[in-house]
């Protein structure tokens, strides 16, 4: 019998060498099933999206009264004072300062600074006192600017705290007092207008000796030795034409029942005596912020002792009290 032929399976020529071939197979093997496109797919990466804004807190608003008052007229040693209804924190006392600016005659105040009592209370002066006749503006600029913060509010300036506060200074009048020579002299404009005899503080009540003002007024005022908290020694007396000069008790006043001792020596209970007449000229030639100077006493005055305490305090420790240190 024939053999019968072979049949050879045909050889499928493709064109490829077998290097691109494994190259091919290499990329179908790597790639995803059902991938489309060969652009990588991207990676979120942690920490690098920015963090959502906080939600804005309801707004309070805040309130500061200016001493002294508006339109006020009034001697070289009164301070300024803007007293806030809220306690305004530390970090936004630098902001307050900055809204808080301070004229004198149309100039701004670049010796002067703010200094901060509390966290409510600002009080500015400048290295010396006011000059005479003088135009004091407060410029205040605080509408809107965050004072302080809670959990729950934010405490802006409300719309009355951006407005113009203008104070006046009269002629300058500087009482000086001595413990040593027991007398006042009264200078008006750097002019001698009156030698006064006075008895000050005896041992155990001595008046202070520093810078003090001029505060209010009394035509007659009961000084009481129950008012001193006294009990080895009593006193009910009415002082004429008692002016005050410190919070915690001293006046200028008359005093008839020490017309003996006084000019010659000391011996009140801490207040300035003088005859009535005299008291009386003091009392109505006299405003607030008005200066008395008292010295040779032995006892200083406090910083926070009145109107004119603050003038007692050391320059470099005025600025270390306040957020922009004077520089605005």
């Amino acid at each position: 019998m024939a053999r019968q032929p072979q049949l050879r399976r045909p050889f499928l020529r493709t064109g490829l060498t077998a290097a691109a071939v494994a190259g091919l197979l290499s990329v179908l093997l790597a790639a995803p099933s059902g991938a489309t496109t060969s652009e990588p797919t991207p990676v979120a990466v942690p920490g690098t999206r920015p963090a959502p804004a906080a939600p804005a807190l309801p707004r309070r608003a805040v309130s500061v009264s200016v001493t002294p008052a508006n339109g006020a007229i009034v001697g070289i040693a009164y301070p300024i004072t803007a007293k806030f209804n809220v306690p305004v924190a530390a970090a936004h006392r630098a902001d307050a300062e900055r809204h808080m600016h301070v004229y004198v005659n149309g100039r701004f105040a670049s010796g002067g600074a703010w200094y901060w009592k509390d966290a409510k209370t600002a009080v500015f002066r400048t290295q010396n006192f006011w000059p005479g006749r003088a135009r004091i503006q407060v410029r205040l600029t605080l509408a809107g600017i965050e004072l302080a913060r809670s959990s729950s509010y934010s405490f802006v300036g409300g719309s009355a705290t951006t407005r113009n506060h203008l104070v006046r200074t009269s002629r300058v009048l500087i009482a000086k007092v001595s413990a040593t020579t027991h007398r006042m002299m009264v200078y008006v404009d750097g002019v001698a207008v009156r030698n006064f005899g006075v008895s000050l503080g005896k041992a155990g009540f001595e008046t202070r000796s520093g810078i003090k003002a001029v505060m209010d007024k009394y035509l007659t005022r009961n000084m009481t030795s129950q008012e001193l908290g006294l009990t080895n020694e009593t006193y009910d007396l009415w002082a004429p034409y008692s002016t005050r000069i410190t919070p915690s008790g001293e006046f200028v006043h008359g005093a008839p029942w020490a017309a003996g001792r006084i000019g010659k020596w000391n011996g009140s209970h801490g207040c300035t005596n003088l005859l009535t007449n005299d008291a009386k000229w003091f009392y109505y030639a006299t405003i607030p912020g008005d200066l008395v100077v008292t010295t040779g006493t032995g006892r200083s005055m406090e910083y926070w002792n009145g109107t004119g305490a603050p003038y007692n305090m050391p320059w470099s420790l005025w600025l270390a009290h306040s957020a922009l240190k004077g520089a605005f």
